[in-house]
């Protein structure tokens, strides 16, 4: 394989009419989601023609049945899918679209009145409800074009995620890293048709890639949980139950909801087999609730970036007790896990050392940058023979007892709500506001709080700063504390003094 279409058209073969997305925006099965994406694929090629090289087009939509076939069709037409998230601001929209440059955004009305207020050219917008027909009898010559003119090491979508100068940053991802991963999990997992995904990842998040595309690979159905849900922990279980979800794939925090709610308490009996995790460390208490009340389902700690996917897995046992936290685990299939040193070496066991990745689940880099690229994605510093190259994750890891355990970050970035969050970036926004000398980032995974620290010779408008965090931010990177300081600390190397920051906080309250 070489193109992640192939997924589709070998499983249209055999589970055609079978049910293959089950939203609130429409059901399909897999020949009607073919058929749709090619659709929008025949409206691509119509408008841009067909080239060799792959352009990138956006997808600016609400998660649903007509988002995901938008996002094929794009890979059908031969090009490059980046799915926008349509809630943030339109600041940090249009930022994104400066960087990519589309030829093309598909959206709907709703997105066309957004994208045209924040200045978007309207010779680029498409609208997903008004595009042609394209005739069955072209289908087969649309898609052999495309794969004739595919390579697995093509990229096949764009995701942004957030950068530590202020500037969201691309990850470019081909698709050999999807079919790769895909591959692994379905054997590794032993997934089939019957299988039933209830997904909660939103499309720009790279956790999306397996409920989508491990849909595609296996037959199983896809039902696109409505986001509401999970902030009802009793009705999200009960719409579980209704739709018969035997498998979830979900950010450690919405475990931890759930369980803080007791909400299983109530719910009876699940279809659940197989519960995976995976973003900020799952809570050891929250994971004996769930292990306690569900007891014949599978629960898998999966471990990973944007840069890499899922890259070390650990399948839990039952009836043990994680003192230290739950293990990050073993590599997945095709993929080397290195424990490096400051220097460049690896560490001895029971050693911590920042966790590096090689493999063919790295992504290609940045898009349009390459010296961030060139900093994260390196030459394997344990020999320079050929060209061997590694991705810095910036966590930190042990090996222990064949598992590598987890032991945080070695910078500034944090995971919350299940993204991961550069405190550069929210510092880079704030620094901005009038009237603000310094700022500082500081995240309690505890109390998931993210703290803003500043330092101002005048009296700062809180209200009116959240404001402007907000015109720039995604609702989850704005800070929940404002902490005023009369002077920022900084130690010895005039760095800002987070240690002295953290107590400050914790002296603080809630």
């Amino acid at each position: 394989m070489h193109n992640l279409i192939e997924f589709l058209e070998e499983t249209c073969n055999i589970w055609g009419s079978c049910a293959a997305v089950d939203a609130d925006d429409g059901t399909l099965s897999f020949n009607e989601l073919r058929d749709a994406a090619l659709r929008v694929a025949g409206h691509i090629v119509g408008i841009r023609g067909r080239s060799c090289e792959k352009k990138m087009i956006a997808v600016y939509m609400a998660k649903g049945a007509k988002c995901l076939c938008a996002m094929l069709g794009v890979l059908y037409s031969g090009n490059i899918y980046v799915p926008m998230d349509c809630r943030a601001p339109i600041n940090r929209t249009k930022l994104i679209v400066d960087i990519i440059k589309p030829v093309l955004v598909i959206t709907d009305a709703k997105g066309m009145r957004m994208l045209a207020d924040a200045g978007v050219s309207a010779d680029i917008i498409v609208d997903y409800d008004n595009m042609g027909e394209l005739a069955l009898i072209e289908h087969g010559g649309l898609v052999t074009a495309t794969l004739e003119n595919s390579r697995d090491v093509d990229p096949a979508y764009v995701l942004f995620t957030s950068g530590s100068t202020g500037v969201p940053k691309g990850v470019v991802i081909p698709h050999r890293r999807v079919i790769n991963y895909i591959n692994w999990a379905r054997d590794c997992f032993s997934i089939s048709s019957e299988e039933i995904i209830g997904n909660q990842a939103p499309f720009y998040f790279t956790v999306s890639a397996m409920d989508i595309f491990l849909c595609l690979a296996t037959g199983s159905k896809l039902c696109i949980i409505p986001e509401g849900l999970f902030s009802k922990p009793d009705k999200l279980l009960h719409y579980l139950q209704e739709h018969d979800v035997t498998l979830v794939f979900w950010v450690s925090s919405v475990y931890n909801h759930i369980a803080q709610a007791k909400a299983l308490d109530g719910v009876g009996s699940l279809p659940l087999r197989r519960a995976w995790f995976v973003g900020e460390p799952m809570a050891v208490q929250s994971l004996q609730y769930w292990m306690n009340g569900l007891h014949d389902v599978e629960f898998v700690n999966m471990y990973g970036a944007t840069e890499t996917d899922m890259t070390i897995f650990f399948r839990v046992p039952k009836g043990v007790a994680f003192d230290g936290g739950v293990p990050l685990g073993k590599p997945c299939a095709n993929t080397d896990i290195l424990l490096l040193n400051d220097d460049g070496g690896c560490v001895d066991q029971g050693e911590i050392g920042e966790i590096c990745v090689r493999g063919s689940c790295l992504a290609l880099g940045y898009f349009s940058d390459f010296e961030k690229t060139q900093r994260s994605f390196v030459q394997n510093p344990l020999h320079k023979d050929y060209i061997d190259v590694i991705y810095r994750t910036g966590d930190l890891g042990e090996l222990r007892e064949g598992l590598i355990l987890f032991h945080g970050r070695r910078d500034h970035q944090f995971k919350h709500l299940g993204y991961r969050i550069e405190a550069g970036e929210i510092e880079a926004i704030a620094a901005k506001f009038p009237g603000i000398k310094n700022v500082c980032v500081l995240y309690d995974g505890e109390r998931r709080q993210i703290a803003l620290f500043y330092d101002s010779d005048e009296v700062v408008d809180e209200i009116a700063l959240r404001r402007a965090l907000m015109a720039d931010l995604p609702v989850y990177m704005v800070p929940t504390r404002f902490i005023r300081l009369d002077a920022m600390p900084f130690n010895a190397n005039k760095k800002k003094d987070r240690i002295a920051l953290r107590k400050r906080y914790l002296e603080s309250g809630d």
